[in-house]
């Protein structure tokens, strides 16, 4: 089964206890769970504990300014060692299989290829993306789980859309492009 990395970018760690209940489950004893503060505004202790609880790599970085975590998902996939990366924000959260789900599409795969998922939105209220196309303000960075291929990765930018930036420069270094699932695999 394929090795999930699952990156988890926080600014004060208020979301990880929900998000890791939802995880817990779902992991096994191959994965890595990542958990990146975001030291900007200090130490985060309270994060650092939380992770040695989880049993998760805990890493810190400071951008020097805010970049929605975003700085914090390029330093944790400079860290990770699995085959698959998958990326959620510490106030989203997993729903029941979504991990299943993946290591199920990467079984699949005959090719290595990114794979492309869902997402629950609930300032939306819907399920994004809605058509298999990636559009900015229609898809997420945890729509995404691509190959852990350091020279095939894009970078999530420094911006609000910086998730949008990564699947588009990750993508543009796959030629046949994502293999597509409707699977749901993150409520955001």
């Amino acid at each position: 089964a394929a090795r999930l990395s699952i990156i988890v970018p926080t600014h004060d760690g208020d979301g990880l206890d929900n998000l890791y209940a939802s995880v817990r489950e779902q992991l096994s004893p191959l994965d890595e769970l990542i958990i990146v503060g975001d030291t900007h505004g200090g130490a985060l202790p309270q994060v650092e504990a939380f992770a040695e609880m989880a049993g998760a790599l805990y890493l810190e970085h400071d951008a020097g300014h805010h970049c929605w975590g975003h700085c914090q998902i390029n330093a944790g996939m400079r860290h990770a060692t699995g085959d698959y990366l998958v990326f959620i924000d510490d106030d989203d959260c997993f729903p029941p299989g979504a991990l299943d789900a993946i290591r199920k599409a990467v079984a699949e795969q005959e090719v290595l290829r990114p794979l492309m998922f869902r997402f629950w939105s609930r300032r939306h209220g819907m399920y994004l993306p809605p058509r298999h196309e990636v559009r900015e303000s229609a898809i997420g960075g945890h729509c995404l789980v691509p190959p852990n291929i350091p020279d095939r990765l894009g970078q999530w930018g420094e911006r609000y859309a910086g998730d949008f930036d990564f699947i588009v420069s990750t993508l543009s270094l796959w030629p046949d492009g994502p293999a597509w699932y409707d699977d749901v695999i993150a409520c955001a």
